[in-house]
């Protein structure tokens, strides 16, 4: 079991117009809370549940919080929910931070690929990279890093012939088009909601859902700094060098489906939730990179016991033990690397949504103690009252 002093953060899905981020305890209290409606879309405009609330949230090492609002800014809020800043950009998914303050972030950009004389309407994530103020220091087409190599430039190639084939791709040139007349292609809520919409989103060819700063891997296969990175919609996960602009390593075609979550291990190895929307259960993979193969792997027992075919995420924790977050069925467990649920938590909110929160993630005891304390302020009371969450009795949710 991890030590009684691990902390979980994440955000409720259904909170939105007011959405919180919870800080909870192990006896699954919420401790602490952020809230803050700034700029959340007009519910009078109905937004899709993607673009409500807060995508993910992040815990600074001083007990601030970084908020994704979705493809519109990057809140970094203060432990009583008072704005520290915030950056204007088209973010989604997931962000880290790195022991110097920068921030790392996926952001989405509408644009137009003319290949073969063919175009093809592209929704490119980026790697944003911004300084501890907010402001941004670099933007990486995700894209273009990932056609550096030859071998994925031939797999997105097919993707892209397959979507450009789609029925419904022409009525996203048509968007894009009557955006581009219309002078108002801006990275944003407008245009990706637009494309997005049209059925089958075939401009949505990588949806990148996980970036992660990676230390050097033992054998050399990439270095300090690097960026891990998923992309849900290829089935892949790749390590990618911004300085050099190529990709180190990559994995996945065949073996994952809808993947999230990769994080490097202290061995070299990586930890991922393969979400397995094609084979109709999830799992947890643990994956040799040296080797291109899966050295280990938590499946439940039946193996349709866990499957959480969007959001959710798997993470260490400084026992041993794997965090999992069950995104959709709003709940996470503990587990042990044979198999055995130490620890169930589940979220309760009055209105359904298509995951309950993005994911669950540990926060150590030094970071949550930077916020403990201050557990009557308004945003904790908001969450009280919008949240319950309760513990479960592990051998009967095992697994």
């Amino acid at each position: 079991m991890s030590a009684p002093d691990t902390h979980f953060l994440f955000s409720p899905s259904a909170t939105y117009p007011n959405p919180v981020a919870c800080l909870i305890n192990r006896d699954a209290e919420i401790i602490h809370a952020w809230t803050s409606d700034l700029d959340q879309p007009d519910p009078a405009t109905a937004p899709p549940g993607y673009l409500r609330g807060w995508n993910h949230v992040e815990l600074g090492a001083d007990g601030s919080l970084y908020a994704t609002v979705p493809l519109h800014s990057l809140l970094k809020l203060a432990p009583d929910s008072t704005p520290i800043w915030r950056a204007e950009l088209p973010v989604h998914h997931d962000l880290d931070i790195t022991d110097t303050g920068q921030v790392y972030i996926l952001t989405e950009e509408p644009r137009l690929l003319d290949r073969d004389g063919e175009p093809f309407v592209l929704l490119d994530n980026s790697i944003t990279v911004l300084d501890d103020t907010g402001a941004t220091v670099a933007i990486h087409s995700l894209f273009d890093l990932l056609m550096s190599d030859i071998n994925l430039s031939v797999l997105i190639t097919s993707h892209i012939h397959r979507r450009r084939r789609s029925p419904h791709h022409p009525a996203a040139l048509a968007i894009y088009h009557d955006l581009a007349s219309a002078g108002s292609v801006q990275p944003g809520r407008n245009a990706s909601g637009l494309l997005r919409a049209v059925p089958g989103s075939p401009a949505d060819l990588l949806h990148a859902n996980t970036i992660e700063v990676v230390r050097a891997h033992p054998a050399g296969l990439w270095c300090d700094g690097d960026v891990l990175v998923s992309m849900r919609e290829l089935d892949c996960i790749a390590v990618v060098d911004l300085s050099a602009n190529r990709v180190r390593w990559w994995w996945g075609p065949g073996e994952l489906s809808g993947q999230h979550q990769p994080t490097m291990l202290p061995n070299g190895h990586l930890l991922v939730f393969d979400n397995g929307q094609r084979r109709g259960f999830s799992r947890v993979l643990e994956v040799n990179p040296a080797r291109h193969a899966i050295s280990w792997q938590h499946v439940a027992n039946p193996p349709r016991n866990l499957f959480c075919a969007l959001a959710g995420g798997a993470e260490p924790l400084a026992s041993g033990n794997i965090l999992i977050s069950d995104a959709q069925s709003g709940q996470a467990l503990e587990v042990t690397r044979d198999g055995h649920t130490t620890w169930t938590v589940r979220t309760l909110t009055e209105a359904g949504e298509r995951a309950q929160f993005y994911r669950m993630a540990a926060v150590a005891r030094e970071v949550a103690a930077s916020v403990v304390g201050s557990t009557d302020s308004p945003a904790t009371g908001l969450a009280r009252d919008l949240l319950r969450c309760e513990l479960l009795d592990p051998a009967r949710t095992s697994p």
